[in-house]
């Protein structure tokens, strides 16, 4: 039985949102890493019976489930300690500066990354930036140790974000201990391809790594905190006693089981897929005219020099929306305070997730460069006709992307979706006609 339904009978009002949803999800084009699709299994396992159940674990000892979860993290990246209790990566990031820092240290952060947390009066700090190499479009790590030396950070922090390149993480380790600090390192955007092996991983040389677990993993919405053993007490004694209780249950079953899914090849397959897919994007923009910050990508990320388009990042964020087309913008800064980059940010995390390959994904960068570097109206409807030719009877989720026992077991379940299941390989033919008639009315 699909519940929506039951919804449509009940609540006609509430139906519309989430045909609504069901729509955006299906005709547009994320490239948006926080809006990657979640596992199904998943969203199953958060509307189970678990969802009536509530839990309080002893602060003093981690058992059953939250137990069988952390140590399976701590399995799967090699961890020492794995907190699983806070539900953002804000509270996260709140914790690690209330465990290691005092108020008044300085913070060396990349792209002053984690700033935005410190909103109190109880997080003040003195941050100092560091960035790219302007002339390279890399971390120059000989500029880093010098700065690190000169303004003697307690903790520095890298949190790549707006980085597409592979960081050396064991010479930031290293750079850290030559001036005394933490290293933190933020890879919420990157914690799927570390644990699909696609790209390095920061925690054998970490003091500290947080990361979310939706985005990236496919998980559900919460976060995950992962130290050595010898800040483990500081870690989870502030965790306590800042109010994180610990996930809902069905979240926490949700998130163990996701991690259970990642150690299983299919997800190694799809983690190489993401970084094929980026690379492809990157060809196809720069052959659409566009220049790449960093000269392209290792990662899921492509960030476009907003300078190579006929508009401002601004106006480019929103003439792709209309078209279907979700990106995120930021400002990249540098080790040079004089120098920063407005960009546009593509993360092939998404359109992965949905089954896009990467022959589409260069034809359609090509097509959206070409767009970017001159937005007339044929260049408009070229770039519209082609993502409707790639949206139209995609699925949210590829089912290739699922080990054999989940899909055998879930692909016959009709619980998220009002046209089928969110893994169906196409919509139902009157769904489908009517979402062409929608594509139609909008050219």
């Amino acid at each position: 039985m699909n519940p929506l339904n039951v919804i449509r009978g009940f609540d006609p009002d509430l139906y519309t949102y989430f045909e609504n949803e069901l729509e955006h999800q299906r005709l547009s084009l994320s490239f948006i890493p926080d809006e990657n699709s979640t596992s199904p299994l998943c969203a199953a396992i958060m509307g189970s019976v678990l969802v009536n159940s509530s839990r309080n674990i002893s602060a003093s000892r981690l058992v059953g489930l939250e137990s069988l979860t952390a140590n399976r993290l701590c399995n799967l990246f090699g961890a020492e300690h794995a907190n699983v209790r806070t539900i953002t990566i804000e509270a996260a990031s709140r914790v690690v500066f209330q465990a290691l820092t005092k108020r008044g240290d300085v913070v060396m952060s990349l792209d002053l990354r984690k700033k935005e947390h410190c909103n109190s009066e109880n997080l003040a700090y003195r941050f100092v930036n560091f960035g790219v190499d302007p002339a390279t479009g890399r971390i120059n790590y000989d500029k880093l140790l010098k700065q690190a030396k000169e303004c003697k950070p307690q903790l520095i922090i890298i949190s790549p974000i707006n980085y597409p390149l592979s960081i050396d993480y064991k010479r930031c380790a290293v750079i850290a201990k030559e001036c005394g600090a933490i290293l933190w390192c933020d890879i919420s955007q990157t914690a799927g391809l570390i644990a699909g092996g696609e790209m390095p991983s920061p925690v054998p040389y970490a003091d500290v790594v947080t990361f979310t677990a939706h985005g990236g993993m496919q998980g559900p919405q919460s976060s995950v905190i992962l130290c050595t053993n010898e800040l483990a007490s500081a870690i989870d004694r502030v965790v306590l006693t800042s109010g994180h209780n610990g996930l809902q249950t069905a979240q926490l079953a949700a998130l163990s089981a996701r991690v259970h899914e990642m150690q299983d090849s299919v997800f190694s397959e799809y983690s190489k897929a993401v970084v094929e897919n980026a690379k492809a994007l990157a060809e196809g923009l720069k052959a659409g005219g566009m220049r790449l910050l960093c000269d392209g990508t290792d990662s899921h990320l492509v960030i476009v020099n907003a300078k190579s388009c006929a508009i401002s990042s601004r106006g480019a964020q929103e003439l792709l929306a209309d078209i279907g087309i979700n990106v995120r913008i930021c400002q990249m800064l540098t080790d040079d305070p004089n120098v920063k980059y407005d960009a546009i940010r593509f993360s092939t995390l998404p359109s992965t997730t949905r089954g896009i390959h990467k022959d589409q994904l260069k034809a359609l960068g090509e097509e959206i460069g070409k767009f970017l570097y001159h937005p007339d109206d044929n260049n408009t409807r070229i770039l519209h006709e082609k993502v409707s030719k790639i949206t139209v009877g995609l699925p949210v989720f590829f089912k290739g992307w699922l080990t054999d026992t989940v899909k055998e077991n879930l692909i016959r379940m009709s619980y998220m979706g009002s046209d089928s299941t969110q893994v169906c390989d196409s919509i139902h033919p009157s769904r489908l006609s009517m979402l062409t008639k929608k594509l139609s009315k909008k050219k």
